[in-house]
């Protein structure tokens, strides 16, 4: 059985159940609003606060303009797929749908692109505190990040020139209007292999952590201060993958039984409930980009003091 037919159905059926699309459009639109605010927070107090510019933040600011981005297209997702009229106008206008789709394709990407790079970025900075100024700059972090955007960018524009199978009526959805070739081995696999290094890498960095810190610490006081600090920041970036996991298993889970397990474990029909299920695990996927710059804040002393004067010099200039 084919998957864009098995998704053609469920467009109907979800058409109908307005129930479940009032409420996975409200609550989409909700965490969208909440990552908006707190990206767009984090990106204005990075940039208004010199203090903040070192390498990590610098990634925490790439990861924060991906998801940004990410919340921003959200909304225009559920519209275009969740509402009548936005359900006509993606069915109707190819370009609007492959654009969409390959957008947050790219956002989605650029934000675990950039967690495997932090998990690298920790790495180095735990194995070789002394010598991480040396091998990690901030400009060495912006060519890494200008090349990753522009391969990203040229591979997930693929669909946008051809790669794509998509025919009026069709339900928009990576799934049905990207081949199988393209979303399964290209899209989700790197995904996947993404977020199974993110933790291979932050398995190590806590064994080398546990290690050092059963060891005195040597150096002179100042190194000292600064491996502390370093091990409240790696931490925090603990916490931010742990988030990212539990935000990402559902969907690669999910896309994988119904590309690979229809037949095997739904008996080759993909149920309602099974489609409110995957299409809720895109909801998670905003959700952890949403969280991340409260994590920052509530973990980071610097980000928090930063995000305390930004919103203070925001509320004066308004009553001003």
């Amino acid at each position: 059985m084919e998957v864009t037919t098995e998704y053609a159905t469920l467009e109907e059926v979800a058409a109908g159940d307005s129930t479940a699309n009032i409420v996975l459009i409200t609550v989409g639109c909700v965490v969208s609003v909440i990552g908006i605010l707190t990206n767009f927070l984090l990106l204005l107090t990075y940039t208004k606060h010199p203090e903040l510019k070192n390498p990590s933040n610098l990634l925490l600011f790439n990861q924060s303009i991906a998801d940004l981005i990410t919340c921003g297209l959200t909304p225009l997702y559920l519209s275009l797929t969740h509402v009548e009229i936005g359900r006509k106008l993606i069915l109707r206008y190819k370009y609007l749908c492959l654009a969409t789709l390959c957008a947050i394709c790219l956002s989605i990407w650029a934000s675990l692109f950039t967690l495997l790079l932090l998990s690298f970025d920790r790495m180095i900075n735990i194995r070789f505190p002394y010598h991480y100024a040396r091998l990690v700059t901030e400009p060495l972090i912006k060519h890494y990040a200008i090349i990753l955007w522009i391969a990203m960018v040229a591979i997930v524009s693929l669909p946008l020139f051809g790669l794509n199978t998509w025919q009026p009526g069709q339900t928009c959805s990576a799934l049905t209007i990207f081949p199988k070739i393209f979303f399964i081995n290209v899209f989700l696999l790197t995904a996947f292999i993404i977020v199974i290094l993110v933790g291979v890498l932050n398995l190590v960095i806590c064994a080398v952590a546990i290690s050092k810190r059963k060891i005195h610490p040597s150096g002179t006081e100042t190194q000292q201060l600064q491996m502390k600090s370093q091990y409240k920041l790696t931490k925090m970036f603990l916490v931010v993958v742990g988030v990212c996991y539990v935000c990402w298993m559902p969907y690669i889970i999910l896309n994988m039984i119904t590309l690979l397990g229809v037949k095997a474990l739904l008996g080759g029909i993909i149920p309602g409930w099974f489609n409110v299920l995957l299409e809720t695990s895109k909801i998670f996927l905003t959700l952890s980009g949403s969280l991340n710059p409260l994590i920052y804040a509530w973990k980071i002393r610097e980000f928090r003091r930063a995000f305390q004067k930004t919103v203070g010099l925001s509320v004066s200039h308004t009553l001003d």
